[in-house]
């Protein structure tokens, strides 16, 4: 069948910041061009750590830089939780207002200290 090559001619998978390492829990698909052109080359990858550049020691990895499913993920798992947090404060912060403004508007009934007066309460 003989020797074929694969390559990509998008260069935007496992981008990474220089002198950080490529982390991706999430699996990616990354599609190559094969220069048999009647077969197909794809990558399956999950849960990938990688350092591409500036290796200060074996087996050390730098700060990670998380991929963009990873980085979605998360904002996804945290949104809630942000949102929430904001909705029980301003439904707080509402009822603090309404309590208060409650307080200072209120008719204080004044009760009458001579029983003479309750024949004038209607």
């Amino acid at each position: 069948a003989g020797k074929h090559t694969a390559s990509s001619h998008r260069l935007s998978a496992l981008v990474t910041p220089a002198g950080r390492s490529y982390e991706c829990q999430a699996q990616q698909t990354i599609s190559l061009i094969s220069s048999d052109h009647q077969k197909s080359v794809q990558l399956l990858l999950s849960e990938v750590r990688i350092q591409p550049f500036d290796i200060t020691a074996d087996f050390v990895f730098s700060e990670e830089h998380k991929c963009p499913v990873d980085q979605r993920e998360q904002l996804e798992e945290t949104l809630p939780l942000i949102l929430g947090l904001i909705l029980g404060l301003v439904i707080v912060i509402t009822l603090c207002v309404y309590h208060i403004h409650h307080k200072l508007t209120a008719n204080q009934v004044q009760i009458p200290r001579d029983r003479s007066q309750y024949k004038h309460m209607g």
